[in-house]
């Protein structure tokens, strides 16, 4: 996905991210934190690739 295919969706200027040791941590924060805002009726969209 490209810059402008990203920005054409999202309707902010920034993004939120996620820290973590390894990369199945990282998929597991992800998971969480999509989840989260989800259940606090933000519309979520997911782009990349992961392990889910």
């Amino acid at each position: 996905m490209s810059r402008d295919q990203f920005m054409a969706r999202h309707k902010a200027n920034h993004l939120n991210v996620a820290y973590a040791p390894d990369a199945a941590t990282a998929d597991r924060a992800l998971l969480v934190k999509a989840a989260l805002f989800a259940e606090l009726g933000v519309q979520v969209h997911l782009c990349g690739d992961t392990a889910l």
